[in-house]
């Protein structure tokens, strides 16, 4: 049986009855579990040898919404963490603590829908409200990421801030342990409609799709090579 199906099994069982009058919305827990899971997969990093994932998540209803749910959401906020917890083990990330869930209300939302974000730092979540003031920011931040494949793994990156490192110091966003590997190698930049890869004066270059560069913008599908790794970049999934 599949994790979601687990979860499922638990809302039913543990508190059968008391939420079947709170979920007469359209907002289901299945939906918002399948949402936090892909938040996680989205806010994934890279590290040494690991891959961490986000441990702090808010779930932004209507206010329609959070009256029906009332008093349920410490209790649905637990069940959605430990899902978040399977889902975690089974695709191998690394949590700094239990995950969190919270629930806060966005006056923009209709009855039915809701919007998810997830941080690494556990302090972040408490502040989402504020960081997400806006809806065109809420929206950037949920679905406007660009990614990166490292070496065809299963594990992709999710590009954030004014610039994403990539080389061998311990402080790099991507750390990558190759010898041919510059302390300092590359980076990715972001730009007004999208990102860019620059060449931070390495040893023995960057390349993309096959040419070296020093300076390129990106587009969907291209290959960034350094040293002996393959870095294939994802425009936002909207």
């Amino acid at each position: 049986m599949g994790i979601l199906s687990d979860f499922e099994d638990r809302v039913a069982s543990g508190i059968e009855g008391l939420f079947a009058g709170a979920f007469r919305s359209p907002v289901q827990p299945a939906e918002l579990a399948k949402a936090l899971g892909k938040a996680m997969d989205d806010g994934r990093v890279i590290g040494v040898g690991k891959v961490y994932a986000p441990v702090a998540y808010t779930v932004a209803l209507s206010p329609d919404d959070d009256a029906k749910l009332g008093a349920f959401k410490p209790t649905l906020g637990g069940e959605l963490a430990t899902y978040l917890v399977d889902h975690a083990r089974e695709r191998r990330y690394e949590l700094a603590s239990r995950p969190s869930v919270a629930f806060v209300t966005h006056e923009d939302l209709r009855l039915g829908r809701f919007r998810v974000s997830a941080t690494l730092a556990e302090t972040d979540a408490e502040n989402a409200a504020e960081e997400y003031g806006s809806p065109a920011r809420r929206q950037t931040a949920i679905t406007d990421i660009s990614t990166v494949t490292v070496n065809d793994m299963n594990h992709d990156v999710a590009l954030r801030g004014e610039q994403v490192i990539i080389g061998r110091l311990s402080d790099a966003q991507i750390r990558l342990t190759d010898a041919n590997v510059s302390r300092r190698h590359a980076a990715f930049i972001r730009l007004e409609d999208g990102w860019a890869i620059e060449d931070l004066d390495s040893t023995n270059g960057t390349r993309l799709n096959g040419r070296p560069v020093t300076r390129a913008r990106l587009h969907n599908g291209d290959v960034v090579e350094i040293g002996l790794t393959r870095l294939v970049y994802h425009e936002p999934r909207t």
